[in-house]
């Protein structure tokens, strides 16, 4: 049984295998130059620009009248809908942190080994952000898009402000499904690394692996009222959920 220090607020992040890091999807993209060992801060910028700038133009008919049009909204958009980003997805639930560790199909896992072990991820985003070299001598908490001192990681930011490491931010509800997924962020600096290999402070960041058997623990989780259309609220989904429950329970 995993135990937490008291009055401490904790996100989650739950994955399927063990052998995944904790890498925002543009990382994910981006390879070194010919004759670089690293994936260098201007390719990073690059890319990231000239996403926002493809999704912007085409995105543009489908926002609501008064929808907000900054680079801050487009960037969570983005991330919501599969573009890669710098972002990575936290949740301050830990049962929703569960059921995305458990959704997972080891026969098509990338590791290859067909012995995925579910992970969830315990992020301090208090502490990471307190302990942030770039906001050291800042009283600074989770910090919002409004901040001052979010800027040296705002899209678009000029490369010589550009921060190295990651931060713990709140973003934008901008679906449902983040909303009921209680969604959280961390947004990478220039450092390509995932956080996991990062020199983080003691107590910033912990992995802990599921050893109960699955299907007892996604019983348990659907007691709690955890369930595919709890998750992803929809009418297929909640179609789904009664689907399991009236034949198949």
């Amino acid at each position: 049984m995993a135990s937490f220090p008291d009055q401490r607020q904790y996100w989650f992040r739950g994955q399927g295998c063990d052998s995944f890091s904790l890498s925002p999807s543009l990382w994910r993209h981006l390879k070194p130059k010919v004759g670089a060992a690293e994936v260098e801060p201007s390719q990073v910028l690059d890319m990231e620009r000239r996403l926002l700038t493809r999704f912007r133009q085409r995105s543009l008919p489908y926002w609501p009248a008064g929808y907000p049009q900054t680079d801050w909204e487009h960037l969570f958009a983005m991330q919501h809908y599969g573009v890669p980003t710098r972002l990575l997805d936290w949740t301050t639930n830990l049962l929703m942190s569960v059921y995305f560790a458990l959704d997972h199909d080891v026969a098509r896992c990338p590791c290859g080994t067909g012995a995925c072990k579910p992970t969830i991820w315990l992020l301090d985003p208090v502490l990471m952000n307190q302990s942030n070299k770039r906001l050291d001598g800042v009283p600074v908490g989770i910090l919002a898009t409004s901040d001052e001192d979010i800027a040296p990681w705002e899209p678009g930011v000029a490369e010589t402000r550009f921060a190295p490491d990651p931060v713990a931010i709140y973003g934008t509800y901008n679906s449902d499904r983040i909303a009921a997924q209680h969604g959280a962020f961390t947004v990478g600096g220039k450092t390509v690394k995932p956080i996991d290999d990062l020199d983080l402070e003691d107590g910033v960041l912990r992995k802990i692996t599921l050893e109960s058997p699955p299907t007892n623990v996604k019983r348990q989780l659907q007691l709690l009222g955890i369930t595919k259309s709890a998750v992803y609220p929809g009418l297929a989904e909640a179609a789904y959920d009664i689907t399991q429950e009236e034949i198949f329970s």
